[in-house]
């Protein structure tokens, strides 16, 4: 007879009140440091969560990207829970057209579903119908101790995931860049304008790479956040 249904939570998730919730429907929560994402439903499968507000800035300023960018290394699914009013977007977004270009390139070029909940409970409910399916279907299950196993077993998913290290690339663009300069060697060392030139790259995600590239090891700025 199979075990109860178990989901891996980030310690910083028990203020949440989305774990309490998940215990309430019968899932039992393991509490570990996270190194990525917020849950962990199935050894391929990890959830960042995100308020609205939270989801809207960290489009802006990056951050998701780069969350996304370590989570594809990992992890065969990415997911993204927005708990919160969806209406609220549009009140907080500076610019629509750019708000949904970065969505869209989060999901096309990052491989990161979007899953919206308005509360705790249904972000909870949400959880617990993803681990239940993934249980279901695909037949995994936790039945050992939580750990985190790197993807990149062959050539290929290594060079992808060195590629993806970059600032604002994702899996999908790394094929893409590989394909288009024949190794990594020559996707870190291609000229700005080569880079921009790249569908789905442009000019000022050139100019973020070739920033990371040549500057100086440990060079930010005065307030201490990375000068990319």
């Amino acid at each position: 007879m199979e075990g109860p249904l178990v989901i891996v939570c980030d310690d910083r998730e028990r203020a949440s009140g989305v774990p309490q919730e998940l215990a309430g429907l019968g899932v039992v929560t393991r509490f570990v440091q996270l190194p990525l994402g917020d849950y962990v439903l199935a050894p391929s499968t990890a959830v960042e969560r995100k308020s609205v507000r939270d989801f809207v800035s960290s489009l802006y300023d990056g951050r998701l990207f780069r969350q996304a960018a370590e989570l594809s290394r990992t992890y065969t699914h990415r997911l993204l829970l927005v708990e919160g009013d969806p209406a609220e977007i549009s009140r907080i977004a500076r610019n629509p057209k750019s708000y949904y270009g970065a969505l869209s390139s989060l999901v096309l070029d990052f491989g990161m579903s979007t899953v919206f909940a308005p509360s705790p409970h249904e972000s909870a409910l949400s959880l617990e119908a993803m681990a239940r399916r993934l249980t279901k279907v695909r037949g995994e299950r936790w039945t050992t101790m939580y750990q985190t196993r790197p993807k990149g077993d062959t050539l290929r998913e290594q060079q992808i995931a060195l590629v993806s290290s970059l600032p604002g690339v994702g899996p999908n663009l790394a094929r893409r860049l590989l394909e288009s300069f024949g190794s990594a060697r020559k996707v870190f060392t291609a000229p700005h304008a080569r880079l921009a030139a790249i569908h789905g790259i442009g000019s000022s995600r050139a100019e973020r790479i070739a920033r990371l590239l040549s500057s100086p090891y440990g060079k930010e700025r005065d307030d201490g956040q990375s000068s990319l």
